[in-house]
């Protein structure tokens, strides 16, 4: 089965340093994997790592992440079951 997901590599610095890990979003999925093996590919890099002052502007910006990565997968790749 594949998934588009807006994916973030890194240590989420707004909430101090943690271990350097991968979180995936994906859309149009309601459910839990745990467990699950997941293959990865990456598209395109949407932006730096960012520090931000507070969890609203966090939210924004994966809100534009999310929104980007939408415009950046081909309408065909979103509809799959």
């Amino acid at each position: 089965m594949t998934r588009v997901a807006a994916i973030d590599c890194g240590t989420n610095p707004t909430f101090g340093v943690e271990p350097l890990h991968v979180e995936s979003f994906l859309l149009g999925f309601d459910g839990e994997l745990p467990g699950e093996p997941l293959a990865i590919e990456f598209w395109a890099r949407l932006r730096d790592e960012v520090r931000y002052d507070t969890v609203q502007e966090l939210i924004t910006a994966i809100e534009a992440d999310v929104g980007r990565t939408r415009e950046l997968v081909p309408d065909h790749a979103l509809r799959r079951p």
